[in-house]
């Protein structure tokens, strides 16, 4: 961190100490504590819901590549895998 950076840093700490210091004085830190814990709580919670809703369905994923569907049958040769490979890796460079 520069100078000017740490210099900054100390600044915002020490307002921060003397409004804590404040509300401490005037016997407003504990409810301010609560509050903020519980508008913290409430934003997390909220973002999460948003999050959640926004996420992809798992049901409307696309397909799984030809490659893939043929490496995970077991009873495909392994010359059949890497022919499948090999075709889709040649049709991307086209």
């Amino acid at each position: 961190m520069t100078g000017p950076g740490r210099a900054a840093m100390l600044v915002v700490v020490a307002w921060l100490l003397a409004a804590v210091a404040l509300l401490a004085a005037q016997g407003m830190l504990v409810p301010y504590l609560l509050a903020v814990g519980a508008a913290t709580l409430a934003g997390l919670g909220l973002r999460a819901l948003v999050r959640q809703q926004r996420a992809p369905s798992m049901l409307e994923r696309p397909p799984l590549p030809e490659r893939y569907r043929v490496a995970d049958d077991i009873h495909q040769p392994i010359a059949t895998v890497v022919a499948v490979a090999e075709a889709e890796a040649t049709a991307g460079r086209q």
